[in-house]
């Protein structure tokens, strides 16, 4: 009988996220299948009910469903399981893979940040993660909005790897409008998942999901993060494992950026060009090409992307050429002028702490807001607050 049948049953049954070390005690996972007591364990009545019941019907049908798919099942007994994961205490017992990574021949790096993203976090995240590519480098994020698809759509549009980790499972549809992203990686990499086929995505699932981006890869960058972003939850799993974290540095009376600014303080690695990532791992990964990647990073490529990186992804599939920003641009307003503009980048703000946040006076912020007003790039919502439009 396959082992991959008896560590499925192994993940329905304590459940994932649980530590492998705590059960598996000098015992392989066939062994521990049909052991008769686990009562050393000291585990609660529930759990060890599951644990007594050697059924295998459950596994036998994710297993079957993952061969109709084409989905991989790997498992810590696959020599194609991540090594990376070898060394952290609640390593997936289950993997689920669509593409055909080697996922221990090329170095991993991790781009993470928010969702709602700036203009400014998406042009860094895409940058950035062109450069890595191009550098040798496999990208790793989690397929969210924002910064997780510029991190994904950076590096396929350089030809490169990527790797999406999902916090759902792989046939599930979750955020259709990336789509495009998804099929492209699985050429190029691989989509990722911990949760049998058919999981729906949850609150609990994706906390499960960071460790493994910060498990899989050697360092993580966060581009944006706000104090209570789900990118630090990723941070504290990768300082738990021994893993490097890189921040991109963010304006500092912006709240948006008050975790990513929090972690350099705290001391992770600044980031103010691919060089500050690579140069961490060129000895150890000799196919790391540092000054290939730092071309791309210094000049931007013309097929990359205009102004924005918004249409410029063609090369890797027409499909993907969505915009990753819709919002409108204007690309002649004055120094200060774009400095109110962007200050509503996250929501409708009061004049006071439009104020706050540019350092302009008040004066200066309502004779801009109305220069914006007048090419309907904001809107007065009453009451001294504007937005966006």
């Amino acid at each position: 009988m396959s082992n991959k049948l008896y560590w499925i049953w192994f993940q329905n049954a304590v459940g994932i996220g649980a530590s492998l070390s705590n059960y598996l005690r000098a015992c392989t996972i066939e062994q521990f299948y049909n052991k008769k007591d686990y009562s050393e364990l000291k585990i609660g009545e529930k759990r060890l009910a599951k644990l007594l019941d050697k059924n295998l019907s459950r596994a036998e049908k994710t297993l079957k469903i993952c061969e109709e798919k084409g989905y991989r099942v790997l498992t810590p007994d696959d020599e194609e399981y991540p090594l990376s994961f070898k060394d952290i205490s609640a390593a997936p017992a289950v993997l689920y893979v669509l593409g055909n990574i080697d996922f221990n021949a090329v170095p991993m790096v991790s781009v993470i940040g928010a969702r709602k993203a700036s203009n400014y976090s998406i042009n860094v995240a895409t940058r950035l993660s062109y450069s890595l590519a191009t550098g040798g480098v496999c990208v790793v994020s989690g397929g969210a909005l924002g910064v997780d698809s510029a991190s994904h759509a950076g590096a396929l549009a350089a030809g490169g790897k990527t790797v999406i980790i999902l916090g759902c499972g792989l046939d599930v549809e979750h955020l259709k409008s990336n789509e495009a992203v998804r099929r492209a990686a699985v050429s190029k990499g691989a989509l990722v998942s911990e949760f049998p086929p058919g999981t729906p995505p949850s609150r609990n699932t994706f906390p499960l999901r960071n460790r493994l981006i910060a498990a899989l890869s050697l360092g993580t960058v966060v581009i944006q993060a706000g104090k209570k972003s789900g990118s630090l939850i990723t941070v504290r799993d990768a300082k738990s494992f021994g893993r490097d974290v890189f921040a991109v540095p963010g304006g500092i009376y912006n709240p948006e950026f008050e975790g990513v600014n929090y972690l350099l303080k705290d001391g992770a690695k600044a980031v103010f060009g691919v060089r500050d990532i690579l140069e961490e791992y060129k000895e150890k990964y000799p196919q790391i090409d540092i000054e290939r990647a730092a071309v791309y990073d210094i000049s931007e490529p013309e097929d990359m992307y205009d102004d924005l990186p918004t249409t410029k992804i063609e090369s890797v599939d027409k499909e993907i050429a969505f915009d990753l920003s819709e919002k409108k641009q204007f690309p002649d307003l004055s120094p200060k002028t774009r400095l109110v503009y962007d200050s509503l980048e996250f929501g409708k703000r009061h004049v006071n702490e439009i104020s706050a946040a540019t350092g302009l006076t008040l004066g200066e912020v309502l004779s801009h807001l109305t220069s914006l007003e007048l090419i309907d790039a904001v809107r007065a919502l009453g009451g001294g607050v504007y937005e966006q439009i």
